[in-house]
C-alpha cells in the first residue's frame, strides 16, 4: 500500500472513530443494566433503552444500535480490544436485532 493510500485510510478511519466515539457519548448514558436478554444461546446479553439495544459480552458493553436509524456501532476495540468471541456475538447482535443487516449502516471503531 502507497504511503498516500496509507493515510487517506488513516483520515477515514479517523473520521469513523469520530463518528462512534460521538454516539457512544450519547448511548452510553441510556444503558441501564438491571434487565436483559440473552443473546441466542451466548454468553453475551441484550439490554434496550429507549433510544438503543446494547450489547454486553462478558460484563463489558462492546456494540449498541441506534432503534431508530438501525445504525450499529462497535465499540469492542475501544473498550476492551478485540476478542474473537466478542466479535462473533456483535455478529449475531447486528443480524438479530436489525431488520436487513446488509442495508444498515455499521461503523467500527479501530486504532490508527
Amino acid at each position: 500500500m502507497k504511503h498516500s493510500e496509507k493515510a487517506v485510510k488513516n483520515s477515514v478511519q479517523k473520521a469513523v472513530n469520530d463518528i462512534v466515539l460521538q454516539e457512544w457519548e450519547i448511548a452510553r448514558k441510556e444503558i441501564d443494566h438491571k434487565c436483559g436478554v440473552r443473546l441466542r444461546s451466548c454468553t453475551a446479553w441484550v439490554y434496550e433503552s429507549e433510544n438503543y439495544y446494547f450489547l454486553r459480552s462478558y460484563n463489558t458493553i462492546v456494540a449498541f444500535i441506534h432503534k431508530e436509524t438501525k445504525t450499529c456501532y462497535d465499540v469492542l476495540r475501544y473498550v476492551y480490544g478485540y476478542t474473537a468471541t466478542s466479535a462473533q456475538h456483535i455478529a449475531k447482535f447486528w443480524h438479530d436485532y436489525t431488520p436487513y443487516p446488509w442495508n444498515n449502516t455499521y461503523y467500527i471503531w479501530r486504532n490508527v
